[in-house]
């Protein structure tokens, strides 16, 4: 028996080493409002059934993705070992709105002033398994995320918006004025290795290391057609990595409630920053490079699930995760007192599993967290899902609905001194922001 375990659990390991590969050599983004377009997203993705589930994962068993929520329930798992594959589409729809008045100064409605439609990828992976045999309390969890993807895309066109005919040498009535785009590339991503233990019969241990590595990119270009002098073409890229740790424990308050506690440490990252900046007057970009550092907030993490005495099984698992984003040091803003003014957040997260006799199971989640960037901004998300087995596994299917409104300062400031005082506008704009993802994963227990 043990022999017929071993090369099971070979033949898993060359798999899922050739499924990390392929993950490895990809670049997947996801997609981010420009409110999270600085330190990246808080709705990032982890796998079909998870997200389909409001992103749940804290006193529930997710394979190797547990490392991210909490390693304690890496030993909750009902076999030896579980793969993990993902992949999800990200649609991004951002909308930016002015208040319009009449002569009289009286508001007549809010104008859509700039609108924008982007599709992004992103994928996740995860092996966990009993390396010293299933009859050990120890369980291992190997898994790879996209922790804190970057990934912004914002294009505007200027135009003339005089309503009479153009003088001499003045551009035509709506010619296009300038060009302007901000493009944010690039994610942090988090190899994870982690170790959980049974201590009894009711308790487990766990603690994790992350190390994360990736870059973020930021490119602004402007194109003015009027005043060349006005063009320009500046980029800033961080290249970055640091280790951080979790520790978390699980616990089984009864037969049908369990509870789960975590502590993510600070991720300290360090790096390169490099600009190099182009606009008419040089004949050759100017490129500095310099060091730099980011740190991000600690993280806290307690989730219970309970499992109803019911036929077919249903579980409900509520959980809540508080960061200190007001803890976090960006040398680019230095100092540690919160000069930016971040926000502390509390994210709260719902979901729902129930199976049918055939083994099909429904997933429903609930989400909804505030905003590092602005205290008066929070999102909402309402995700649901399925899977069907495939093989010796299951394909999982989910769908997820978010909305975000803030107002935000203006990506590129608009000229006042262009054909008298035609450009009007308030210094910031009402930002609404509508992601809807779908994913698609398949899990194997071995």
């Amino acid at each position: 028996m043990r022999k017929r375990i071993s090369i099971k659990a070979m033949t898993g390991a060359m798999a899922a080493l050739a499924l990390f590969g392929l993950l490895v050599s990809a670049v997947p983004a996801g997609a981010v409002p420009q409110i999270m377009a600085e330190y990246g997203d808080q709705m990032a993705w982890r796998g079909a059934d998870i997200n389909a589930m409001g992103g749940t994962g804290v006193a529930l068993y997710r394979g190797a993705i547990s490392n991210i929520y909490n390693p304690a329930m890496l030993t909750g798992g009902p076999s030896d070992g579980r793969l993990d594959i993902s992949l999800s589409m990200d649609q991004e729809h951002e909308d930016r709105f002015q208040p319009l008045f009449d002569s009289f100064q009286s508001w007549v409605a809010d104008a859509a002033i700039a609108s924008n439609r982007n599709h992004y990828w992103q994928t996740g992976f995860g092996i966990a398994g009993a390396p010293l045999g299933g009859e050990t309390p120890i369980r291992v969890g190997l898994s790879l995320v996209d922790r804190y993807p970057f990934q912004y895309n914002f294009d505007e066109e200027l135009r003339n918006p005089s309503p009479f005919n153009p003088g001499d040498d003045e551009p035509a009535r709506d010619q296009i004025i300038e060009m302007r785009q901000r493009e944010v590339r690039g994610t942090l991503r988090t190899l994870s290795l982690g170790v959980g233990a049974d201590v009894d019969d009711e308790i487990a241990i766990g603690m994790a290391l992350h190390y994360a590595f990736g870059s973020r990119e930021e490119t602004n270009t402007v194109r003015d057609y009027v005043t060349e002098a006005n063009s320009y073409h500046n980029v800033t890229k961080y290249d970055m990595n640091g280790v951080n740790f979790s520790l978390g424990v699980r616990g089984k308050i009864s037969e049908r409630v369990e509870l789960g506690l975590a502590y993510e440490s600070q991720l300290a990252t360090t790096g390169d920053y490099s600009e190099s900046l182009y606009d008419p007057s040089l004949t050759a970009a100017d490129e500095t490079t310099w060091g730099g550092y980011l740190r991000y907030p600690n993280i806290y993490r307690a989730g219970l699930t309970f499992m109803p005495q019911t036929d077919p099984r249903t579980i409900f698992t509520v959980e809540m995760e508080y960061s200190a984003w007001s803890e976090l040091a960006d040398s680019e803003n230095p100092g540690y007192d919160n000069p930016q003014n971040l926000q502390d957040t509390m994210d709260v997260r719902i979901g729902l599993e129930h199976r049918f006799y055939n083994g099909l199971p429904l997933r429903f989640g609930f989400r909804h967290y505030d905003s590092y960037a602005d205290a008066e901004a929070s999102a909402s998300v309402f995700s649901a899902g399925t899977a069907f087995a495939i093989g010796r596994g299951e394909l999982a299917v989910s769908m997820e609905l978010s909305k975000l409104t803030s107002i935000q300062s203006h990506q590129f400031p608009y000229p006042d001194n262009y054909f008298g005082d035609n450009f009007t506008s308030d210094p910031d704009a009402r930002v609404e922001d509508t992601r809807f993802r779908i994913g698609v994963g398949y899990t194997q227990n071995f």
